[in-house]
């Protein structure tokens, strides 16, 4: 299907966000999807490309002058008032690759694609030919595919599936379908659901939602919430919910209070809780009070807690410990223990030192003394074996203890043969399981 050709425009490209999910991962780059930069000694036509002063432009822009930063960044060499002198895009892109800086070098990409039309792609392409498709250069792309999207869409999926292959080409056509849908969502969404592309459907509605929302808010909360709910649902209900917090808190709440669906009314609450909570704690645990009891709102008061922890632990716990005994109470005590914990162990001790020891406290004795437990093992068995939950109990000292193992092997082998502790737990103790270097970090 092909879209409806628009009216020339400026564009008003994205610079500095994500075009993709998954932890930022952008054309599913393995290393063997991207074009390598040639190496035969400046024959390419980009090293052909002439600066002003007739030397090639990928060894001229870079050159530093007196003053110790590149000619690309002088005040009188900003991309207008190049264009003025009579240079090309084409000539522009050559130059913004070879700028260091990322400021200079994304914003110039993002003025010489703002004019980007059917008439100077060929040029601009020519630019991009030998820039990797791959991760590194992920902004790069995302502005080039986000402009081209807006005039001839299936042009640029071609082109898309032309450097990549698989989940490669997948992620970089949801950077094209983010401006399809900026400028007609209606042709990007018969894109999407045309049969052909049934197998990427769910990863090309991360663009189509997020152009679409630009453009129409209503409208693409109306297609999400017609969609089957699933994990890929959650991530499009995160996306509409950022668009309706820049409308305010107010109306985002409002709008999550409303969808009818759980598991995507979970979502909108998760993600309006976590943007919120850290620098506007009150406004969110107001908000909560009245979701105490329902399971959709338990994520969002374990958002609370570690975001608000961050900030006024006290305060955060005086909240929580006034709520109903629930998930939503425990879920959000354990948060701020963790965060307090690892922050600030002595004043967090010192709290814990004030409550009184019993079931109810066990839950959040067992994660300071796990957090604990990574720096100093010996203390954090003290609140370890304080929890009077048998299950827990055990389960927390053999993970401190396997810590403070690592840490210090003959004071634990000291201490065993007094701590009356079950055979098959001490053994656990001494055979501490291997860490990878995440865990080692992380202590965890």
């Amino acid at each position: 299907m092909n879209a409806r050709k628009p009216e020339p425009l400026r564009l008003r490209l994205p610079l500095l966000t994500s075009i993709a999910f998954a932890g930022g991962y952008f054309f599913g780059h393995d290393g063997g999807e991207s074009s390598p930069i040639h190496t035969d000694g400046g024959k390419s036509s980009q090293g052909k490309e002439q600066g002003a002063d007739g030397d090639s432009s990928l060894g001229s822009v870079a050159r530093k002058n007196g003053s110790g930063s590149s000619t690309f960044a002088q005040g009188a060499d900003r991309p207008e008032e190049r264009r003025t002198r009579g240079k090309s895009v084409r000539q522009l892109l050559f130059e913004a690759r070879a700028e260091y800086s990322p400021i200079i070098r994304l914003s110039a990409f993002a003025e010489a694609l703002s004019d980007l039309n059917e008439d100077n792609l060929e040029e601009v392409l020519e630019a991009y030919e030998t820039l990797p498709f791959g991760f590194e250069h992920m902004q790069e792309y995302r502005m080039l595919l986000y402009a081209w999207g807006q005039f001839d869409p299936t042009g640029a999926i071609e082109y898309c599936n032309k450097r990549a292959s698989g989940m490669g080409a997948g992620f970089a056509t949801t950077g094209v379908l983010e401006g399809w849908a900026s400028r007609d969502p209606e042709s990007a969404k018969a894109w999407v659901q045309d049969p052909e592309n049934a197998g990427m459907t769910r990863l090309y509605n991360m663009g189509l939602v997020r152009g679409w929302a630009s453009q129409d808010l209503q409208a693409a909360s109306r297609y999400v919430e017609s969609l089957e709910p699933g994990d890929d649902v959650g991530k499009l209900v995160s996306t509409l919910s950022n668009e309706y917090y820049k409308q305010g808190f107010g109306p985002a709440a409002r709008w999550a209070e409303g969808l009818a669906d759980e598991t995507m009314k979970e979502a909108a609450f998760a993600n309006l809780s976590r943007q919120v909570s850290r620098d506007n704690p009150a406004t969110v645990a107001e908000w909560l009070q009245d979701h105490v009891d329902q399971p959709y709102a338990v994520k969002s008061f374990e958002n609370l807690g570690k975001r608000w922890s961050e900030t006024e632990p006290v305060a955060a716990m005086d909240y929580f410990e006034e709520l109903p005994d629930g998930k939503a109470r425990s879920e959000g005590v354990d948060g701020i223990m963790e965060n307090w914990a690892k922050e600030d162990p002595q004043a967090a001790g010192e709290w814990l030192n004030e409550r009184e020891v019993g079931p109810a406290l066990d839950p959040v004795l067992a994660t300071y003394a796990r957090v604990v437990s990574g720096e100093d093992g010996a203390a954090a068995m003290n609140w370890a074996m304080a929890i009077s939950e048998p299950e827990l109990q055990t389960r927390t000292v053999t993970k401190v203890g396997q810590n403070w193992y690592r840490q210090d092997k003959e004071s634990v082998e000291a201490w065993l043969p007094q701590s009356e502790l079950p055979e098959d737990t001490r053994k656990a103790i001494q055979n501490p399981p291997t860490q990878n270097w995440w865990q080692r970090l992380t202590n965890r």
